[in-house]
């Protein structure tokens, strides 16, 4: 007994120096086993560690952690993952500028035909035929009335007319037309005119005459579209054809005089 106290007394230095040493000097040479105490391990088969570890304390607290180590290298690309849903459409986006223009169609099939148009204005006076061969004489037949011819006059456009009656005597407008019918009346003129151009008179230009001549013995009618208050076919170089009687009222009854009645005055 003694003999193992005295090992174990001298195996406890040995003990806390292997304890004490730090973690990196354990690989130090030590020195060796006396051979007293190998033999008594061999003895008692047991192990030197076996020894030691008997002596161990409890374990120490966990020590604070470490550096971390460098990043590892990258690895390897994983397989493609599954193709994902369909995103929401997005907005409509601004409109592009104009594309340049295509090649021209090709030609349209002819449509339809149109209505008919408003009918024309009467067509002007056409030129006199070859006189025919005469005709055999007719029997005389009864004495008519005699015929009266009244006053009249025809005056180009900007020129003057005057209708004028005897003393005591008026004017009685039968009737006026200003405009132009007849294509061989007044063709001479200066400007942009034309006088090949139907163009019919109106209620109004007989009223104008009037206003300016009924019940007197003479009277001025200028031939102007200024006169007339004339908006109608400015383009056509007009006339103005009036016929007129000179009457007197006796006893409140209208009486011609028929010796006035052959004073016409045509383009004169």
């Amino acid at each position: 007994m003694g003999t193992y106290k005295s090992m174990f007394l001298w195996i406890l230095p040995i003990a806390f120096i292997i304890v004490t040493l730090p973690y990196n000097t354990l690989s130090l040479p030590v020195s060796p086993v006396p051979p007293l105490l190998n033999k008594l391990l061999k003895d008692q088969n047991v192990t030197l560690g076996f020894i030691l570890k008997g002596l161990q304390g409890p374990p120490g607290h966990d020590g604070n952690p470490g550096m971390a180590g460098n990043p590892g290298s990258p690895g390897m690309p994983g397989e493609p993952g599954l193709q994902g849903a369909p995103g929401i459409p997005g907005g409509a986006g601004f409109l592009g500028p104009p594309g340049s223009p295509g090649l021209p169609g090709m030609d349209g099939l002819p449509g339809p035909g149109g209505l008919p148009g408003s009918p024309g204005w009467p067509g002007g006076s056409g030129e006199p035929g070859i006189p025919g061969p005469p005709g055999p004489p007719g029997r005389d037949g009864n004495a008519g009335a005699t015929p009266i011819r009244y006053n009249g006059t025809v005056k180009c456009e900007e020129d003057t007319a005057w209708l004028r009656c005897n003393e005591y005597k008026h004017i009685s407008i039968i009737s006026a037309f200003w405009g132009r019918r007849n294509f061989g009346l007044c063709t001479e003129h200066t400007g942009n005119l034309v006088a090949n151009k139907y163009c019919p008179t109106t209620p109004l230009f007989l009223t104008k005459v009037k206003d300016a001549c009924e019940g007197t013995t003479m009277c001025e009618i200028r031939c102007t579209k200024f006169f007339f208050h004339d908006q109608t076919c400015l383009d056509v170089y007009k006339y103005l054809e009036v016929y007129y009687k000179c009457i007197e009222i006796i006893n409140g009854h209208e009486v011609v005089n028929e010796d006035n009645l052959l004073n016409a005055n045509f383009l004169g």
